[in-house]
């Protein structure tokens, strides 16, 4: 098989080195540029990376045509409000030539919301390239596997969303109140927020954004209600928790059907994700754990249940969240776009 041409823009990004850590194992793909506006000109070497190349800026129109002659995908790793830039002049750059643009995978948050108003609300941005989000497919591949396989542009999820889309897709109709504490490890906040929790040389747990303004919320209730077909509302409180990487979400969700016992649930669960090699429905009395999923792109969802409490049900989700709440996710995007089997590279 003829193997795939991939840039990565944006390589000194924590996703960045990631991303290239999964593709450099990849049997189906070959690196030809790495990019970035920091570190343009020096050897990508000197980032730690095994290559001899240069890397490239990342605007410019040198930039665009080697991305459009020498690419077949671009995997974007740049930080919000960056990535919405790139994509507006490459998609101009390609278009006043009659150029065919390579496909992307947009790992920012620029293109995942539909509604442009909640985009600049909650991103406190405004959006620089709005003819471009309807171009743009949500990526979650157990959700949107179809459209992703047809995509020519998608927009890789966040990584509390992954967790909290997952945990509610298959009983989401059932759903009245839905109420979600999640724990990330602070490499979620990438290098800034790494430096500054590593700096300190302390543990340290916290709550943060409590106030319903997180960017994530309307992200996760954009999806929920086109699962649902109906408007979903979450209270949601993020955390980050003293280890590097790993995502736990708690979800406590209140339901129309008082009926569903944890044997209902994992069944419904199984049928609902059944033939997704990265989903693992556990059996009852058995819950996540984040060890069990780090380094991996597999999500763990386990369930709960008071009995003084017979209309709520607890649902748990354990992943890792640099892989499948980022570059892991995105290289299955890739694997579905391009035909390849799901799992290459990532097992």
């Amino acid at each position: 098989m003829k193997k795939i041409r991939i840039g990565i823009v944006g390589i000194t990004s924590v996703t960045g080195k990631e991303l290239w850590h999964i593709l450099s194992k990849h049997k189906n793909v070959e690196i030809k540029l790495f990019a970035s506006e920091s570190q343009k000109g020096k050897k990508v070497s000197t980032l730690g990376i095994k290559s001899s190349r240069i890397v490239i800026g990342v605007f410019g129109n040198d930039t665009y045509e080697k991305c459009v002659q020498e690419t077949d995908l671009l995997f974007l790793c740049l930080s919000h409000n960056i990535s919405m830039k790139f994509v507006r002049e490459i998609y101009e750059f390609s278009r006043n030539r009659d150029l065919q643009l390579p496909k992307i995978i947009d790992l920012s948050g620029d293109f995942r919301l539909q509604n442009v108003c909640l985009y600049e609300k909650y991103y406190n941005e405004k959006h620089v390239f709005v003819d471009g989000i309807k171009k743009f497919v949500y990526g979650l591949s157990e959700i949107n596997k179809v459209k992703i396989k047809e995509a020519q542009f998608v927009a890789n999820p966040g990584c509390y969303p992954t967790t909290v889309i997952l945990g509610l897709a298959p009983i989401i109709k059932y759903v009245d109140t839905i109420i979600i504490d999640s724990k990330s490890g602070y490499s979620g906040g990438g290098k800034k927020l790494i430096e500054e929790y590593e700096g300190v040389g302390k543990l340290n747990t916290y709550a943060y954004n409590v106030i319903g303004k997180h960017r994530h919320i309307p992200e996760i209730e954009e999806q929920l209600a086109l699962i649902a077909k109906s408007r979903k509302k979450i209270f949601f409180t993020p955390h980050v928790i003293p280890q590097y990487r790993g995502m736990f979400t708690d979800i406590y969700a209140k339901v129309s059907d008082f009926k569903l016992q944890i044997s209902d649930l994992i069944s419904l669960y199984k049928k609902f994700y059944k033939n997704q090699p990265f989903i693992k429905i556990l059996n009852e009395n058995i819950l996540p754990q984040t060890k069990n999923v780090e380094n991996t792109n597999f999500c763990e969802i386990g369930f709960g249940k008071q009995k003084n409490f017979s209309n709520w049900i607890k649902i748990f989700v354990a992943i890792d969240n640099l892989i499948k709440g980022a570059v892991g996710q995105a290289v299955q995007n890739m694997n579905l776009m391009f035909n390849f089997r799901e799992e290459e590279g990532l097992k």
